[in-house]
């Protein structure tokens, strides 16, 4: 008899000594990715402004803005309470903790290129099989 087994839709990723888990389901895809673009959308708004012009009280704003987007997306990516522990693990950067986001993107990335790849491969491999197959048959 043949088996199959669903391997795990998580990703079990270790950062700064923890080990979280990212849930990787379609509906939580769509939904990263959702974030994601909110994210990045709302952080070249923040990158693009020129902060010279801005008050200290309107440069204060973008960057409670920026912590509020980055909070957004690691509590969704990782689960509730976690943003903090890490932007303490980042020493409370901005840019330290976009690393990680960056590094969150990566992951999420690869795994969704590792399916595709696994499966072309074995589309692949299973045609040139059969083409033998045939080449054999002909002899």
């Amino acid at each position: 008899m043949k088996k199959f087994e669903f391997t795990s839709p998580h990703e079990e990723i270790e950062i700064a000594g923890k080990v979280y888990k990212i849930d990787l389901s379609d509906d939580k895809t769509v939904e990263y990715q959702q974030k994601l673009k909110k994210y990045y959308d709302e952080s070249k708004e923040i990158t693009e402004s020129n902060i010279d012009s801005l008050s200290e009280e309107e440069q204060a704003e973008l960057l409670k803005k920026q912590i509020n987007n980055m909070k957004d997306i690691t509590e969704t990516l990782l689960g509730n309470g976690t943003f903090n522990e890490l932007y303490e693990a980042s020493g409370r950067s901005t840019a330290n903790y976009m690393k990680l986001l960056l590094f969150l993107g990566d992951v999420m990335g690869e795994k969704a290129e590792n399916v595709k790849s696994e499966a072309l491969n074995h589309y692949v491999s299973r045609d040139n099989k059969q083409q033998v197959n045939r080449n054999k048959k002909k002899k």
